[in-house]
């Protein structure tokens, strides 16, 4: 059934196997309150497998299997920035709108999303033919933290969405803050509440996310021990909106999931880090399993130290939070690079929106646990 709740939450994601996966096992109502924002990779950045598939075709990419599977009938905003040189910045108005045709068709409510400076540099006709103009929301457009003060390329911009047919009632836009530092919320915060003010002055978007991480570009955690991130830009914009839900109605919350901003493409050809990255509700406990042992044996200290954390949410969290306990207990586990990503995904998401959820007086469903199997019970 697709979902025509008001959603609560604009992530960021790779268009890699975990996070489609970790957005998979959302439960249904986390998932109703979800705008993905997915961006698709270039050649130097995909994974093997799922990721070369659905460049198979040298006519145009096909987003359309994976998304199918693991996010069908839900809006998701498509960013195409890195594939502008593969497939021709000239060549946009045909490859496109072919994309998207292909996703549609397939039952994905795929948004087109355009940077700023594309629009403005390639023009409104390659993006035309791509848009639903039945759709609920056609169009999202991110404009880095750098441009919002850049009044007359926004005019430009919104001018440009005319004449596409659209309306700023249609369109999200998104204050992508992935290049500010956010350390300090209560520096951020003022400057999240300035560009909520000057984009609701340029129009009446149908929604603005603030999008942005404190999360570091590499593990700050040790092997064997844990590291606290502040999530800072998570408590800078809860000042912004100062627990106000008629504010949060108008700034939406977005960050890069379980995940930094810097989308450093250029192949991950290294070993993964036995590790979780677990939200709070106010930072991340970065977990790392010690440099020896099967992963079985190393994962499971990961999880059993989540459990004894005191930061542990509960089993009946997510499915994500039900797999570190059944890990921890040896009932479960050990999982691969994929998973251990896909569990970061889904309970960070599921943090995030039950988070946001009270700000704006919304409860959700509480999951119902299975028994734990005789062979699992042992292990307590």
């Amino acid at each position: 059934m697709t979902s025509r709740a008001k959603p609560l939450y604009g992530p960021a994601l790779r268009m890699k196997a975990g996070e489609l996966q970790g957005l998979r096992d959302l439960a249904p109502d986390i998932a109703d309150c979800t705008l993905p924002r997915m961006i698709v990779p270039p050649p130097a950045d995909r994974d093997e497998g799922l990721q070369a598939k659905l460049f198979e075709s040298a006519e145009f990419p096909d987003i359309a299997g994976p998304l199918a599977v693991h996010w069908p009938d839900r809006d998701v905003l498509i960013e195409t920035t890195h594939l502008m040189d593969e497939f021709g910045r000239d060549r946009l108005g045909l490859w496109l709108p072919k994309m998207f045709e292909r996703a549609r068709a397939a039952r994905v409510q795929a948004v087109p999303l355009a940077q700023l400076r594309d629009l403005l540099d390639l023009g409104p006709a390659g993006y035309r033919s791509a848009i639903d103009q039945n759709a609920r929301t056609q169009f999202a457009l991110a404009i880095s933290s750098a441009d919002l003060d850049d009044h007359e390329s926004l005019a430009r911009a919104t001018d440009m969405l005319g004449s596409m047919g659209l309306v700023a009632e249609r369109c999200v836009v998104i204050a992508d803050f992935h290049d500010a530092d956010l350390s300090v919320p209560s520096v951020v915060a003022p400057i999240i509440g300035a560009a909520l003010d000057g984009l609701r002055s340029a129009a009446q978007w149908q929604q603005i996310i603030f999008q942005g991480t404190n999360f570091p570009e590499t593990n700050p955690a040790q092997p064997g021990s844990y590291s606290l991130v502040p999530r800072s830009e998570w408590l800078a914009w809860r000042t912004a909106v100062a627990f106000d839900p008629e504010t949060a109605d108008y700034l939406m919350f977005g960050d890069y999931a379980a995940d930094c901003a810097k989308l450093a493409f250029g192949g991950s050809g290294g070993i993964a880090i036995r590790h979780y990255r677990y939200a709070t509700s106010d930072s991340w406990l970065v977990q790392r399993g010690p440099t020896s042992g099967r992963d079985e044996e190393r994962m499971r200290a990961v999880c059993v130290a989540i459990l004894a954390s005191g930061h542990f949410a509960g089993r009946g969290f997510s499915s994500a939070d039900d797999y570190i306990f059944r890990t921890a207990r040896g009932g479960a586990g050990p999982g691969n690079a994929k998973d251990w990503r896909a569990v970061n995904t889904t309970h960070h998401i599921t943090r995030v929106v039950q988070d946001v959820g009270t700000v704006k007086g919304r409860q959700f469903t509480q999951r119902t646990l299975a028994p734990l199997s005789v062979q699992t019970e042992l292990f307590q």
